[in-house]
């Protein structure tokens, strides 16, 4: 599965969702990104990456057991990253904590090599999550989470400050409010994250901002519109051999999910077109990147 730059609000993963269930799907994307293992193998210089269309597939599950009224525990699937965890209910708000792991990423052993074939290596992600959920009255909806992991590569030819091996710190504040105006229930929504990752190298360690907003709207009781854009910045901490530049980048993007439930009649199913675009625009051309995607998937209630 190849990870996309879509929001995990796409999949209302901000707030556990009522019911378990597994969603399979397919899509296209388009997308210019030097350090992707599907951009070329060769490259003839560090300038702007060619533009690469595929097919993608898309998974993504949920499953939960209630211990009790107030606890339950779950497992859960989205963009190759799987997540086990335990949710508490208690007079004082939501606890959800649980471990995560991303065994499926794949790297350049080194992405600045020209004039010959790059070659693959894999890279594991290990770490740990506690989240906080409070409302501050019927219609609100929040959760603070921090989230910490490890990330190695198999095989990293980089040495010195580009080496990549790491440490990932990102702190969230995620928010919902639900209104019916004009008598359609709509969400609004308002997040805030900021992410370090420490890295052996310091050309490739970095600080990470992000905003992303937008609404989610039913327009009945089957057919739920949602529409995001975020804003970001991700400055890295020291000057990169590679490039000769201290890298600085810019992010911004705008995503949407239509969601259509029981299709002809089935009850527990839905069908799902998300679709978005996002864009990284670096001071240094070998950092930009490109992505246009949309995903058709069917999911199943259970």
């Amino acid at each position: 599965m190849k990870k996309v730059l879509l929001s995990s609000l796409l999949a209302c993963s901000l707030f556990a969702a009522e019911q378990n269930y597994i969603e399979l799907g397919f899509g296209s994307m388009d997308s210019k990104n030097n350090f992707s293992t599907d951009s070329k193998e060769s490259i003839s210089s560090l300038g702007n990456a060619q533009s690469e269309k595929e097919s993608i597939p898309y998974f993504e599950f949920l499953y939960a057991y209630e211990l009790n009224e107030n606890m339950k525990i779950y497992t859960a699937s989205q963009f190759g990253e799987f997540r086990i965890g335990s949710e508490i209910e208690s007079n004082y708000g939501l606890f959800d904590f649980g471990v995560k792991a991303d065994l499926m990423g794949e790297a350049w052993k080194n992405p600045y090599q020209t004039g010959s074939a790059r070659e693959k290596t894999d890279t594991q992600e290990f770490g740990v999550y506690l989240g906080y959920g409070l409302s501050f009255n019927a219609q609100h909806e929040s959760m603070i989470k921090y989230e910490f992991s490890n990330k190695e590569y198999d095989k990293d030819d980089l040495t010195g400050d580009l080496k990549r091996d790491g440490k990932r710190h990102v702190l969230s504040f995620e928010n919902m409010y639900h209104s019916s105006l004009f008598g359609k229930q709509t969400s609004y929504i308002g997040n805030l994250a900021l992410e370090n990752f420490d890295a052996e190298g310091e050309a490739n360690s970095y600080n990470k901002y992000g905003v992303e907003f937008g609404t989610s709207t039913a327009f009945n009781d089957d057919l739920r519109l949602t529409l995001l854009a975020n804003f970001g910045k991700q400055d890295y901490e020291k000057h990169n051999t590679a490039v000769n530049q201290k890298v600085n980048v810019k992010i911004y993007g705008a995503k949407a999910v239509l969601k259509y439930s029981k299709p002809f009649d089935y009850k527990n199913t839905y069908v799902s077109l998300k679709s978005g675009y996002e864009k990284e625009e670096a001071n240094t051309d070998f950092f930009d990147k490109e992505n246009t995607f949309g995903i058709l998937s069917f999911g199943y209630l259970f």
